[in-house]
């Protein structure tokens, strides 16, 4: 009685490419445990963890197309994921809603007060820097629509600019603050600060 071959890596991922669930779910439980594990170091949270690893699989499933089964997968997977990451951090910078939500979750899960605060106090730091460092046009146009929650048609009517100027003031000042906190934060600050939305 001959024992059944095992497909290798390359042959699931080539059923997966072409739309077989079954070999997508076999990558999922294949990689699951340490990608978890990967994303738990950046946002310590179990249950942020958990929805990264979704968000991932779910991204690897949409772009499955574009996979290479004869690279290494797993160091695609783990590009795709510290991305994922990242990318969720630097969108953390605007939304301080996010942020309150996120601590919420955080002591849920019994992380101390005080790293908290500290960690909070130092990213509030880094984000009025961010500020201090636009254009007063482009920082007029951020506080009106994001901190006073105006329309980018309120905002063009106050400063007296066209709404296109203002959703373009609006893209370029969101994506300064991202990167600047990106590039001046501590990673573990940025880390601590991670959620999971898209």
């Amino acid at each position: 009685m001959s024992m059944e071959r095992m497909p290798s890596e390359e042959e699931v991922l080539f059923r997966m490419i072409g739309g077989d669930e079954l070999a997508f779910s076999s990558i999922y439980r294949h990689y699951h445990p340490s990608l978890y594990i990967y994303l738990l170091r950046f946002c310590k949270v179990p249950s942020l963890a958990e929805d990264l690893v979704h968000d991932v699989f779910l991204k690897i499933w949409e772009i499955r197309e574009r996979i290479n089964p004869q690279l290494s997968f797993s160091g695609y997977l783990y590009r795709i994921a510290r991305n994922h990451v990242f990318k969720t951090i630097a969108k953390l910078a605007t939304d301080e809603q996010m942020r309150e939500q996120l601590f919420l979750q955080l002591a849920q899960n019994g992380v101390e007060q005080p790293e908290q605060v500290a960690r909070s106090k130092e990213y509030d730091r880094l984000f009025q820097e961010a500020l201090s460092h636009m254009t007063s046009q482009r920082l007029n146009v951020f506080r009106l629509c994001r901190q006073e929650g105006k329309s980018y048609d309120e905002a063009a009517a106050i400063l007296g600019i066209s709404r296109n100027a203002v959703k373009k003031h609006m893209v370029l000042s969101m994506r300064f603050i991202q990167d600047y906190v990106y590039r001046h934060g501590d990673i573990l600050v940025a880390a601590y600060l991670a959620a999971t939305f898209i």
